[in-house]
């Protein structure tokens, strides 16, 4: 990583056509490559933008990151940086915030990929996260934080 500072903000309705745009850049060519055929998933007007933040880094909307909090882990569901930006360490910074919340929690961070994506499963593995399944679709990965020293 680079060391460039980012800063998550909560996405609102007048982000969802950017987070369209960048879904479309980040997975148009893999599910091409798994389905044979791409379908955004929503419309700016029909986005669901609970657990979205739009990632900032030098002053700029850079990405965007989706979760949710369930009972026994953190689920991403995506995250994207816009092709200008890719190769500055944005997505491992806002990757990296994501499991410090988790760890606070002390859950585990789980997502998965495209199989035809191996770029973002090196991605992944690179930061620390596990493949733990993989179908013919998806590869599964999970982060499972350090147990706190005497909690054990």
């Amino acid at each position: 990583m680079t060391g460039v500072e980012t800063t998550l903000r909560p996405a609102t309705r007048e982000d969802a056509a950017y987070i369209l745009r960048l879904e479309d850049a980040g997975m148009r060519s893999y599910a091409k490559k798994l389905w044979g055929a791409w379908k955004p998933s929503a419309t700016p007007e029909t986005l669901a933008l609970a657990g979205h933040e739009v990632i900032r880094a030098a002053g700029r909307d850079a990405g965007c990151i989706a979760c949710s909090w369930h009972p026994d882990h953190l689920r991403i569901h995506k995250l994207y940086v816009a092709p200008a930006c890719r190769g500055q360490g944005i997505g491992a910074s806002a990757l990296a915030c994501k499991l410090r919340d988790a760890a606070a929690k002390r859950l585990p961070v789980r997502l998965t990929v495209l199989a035809t994506n191996p770029e973002a499963a090196r991605f992944y593995a690179r930061e620390g996260l596990c493949e733990i399944a993989r179908d013919a679709e998806r590869i599964m990965f999970e982060y499972r934080p350090a147990p706190h020293p005497g909690l054990e």
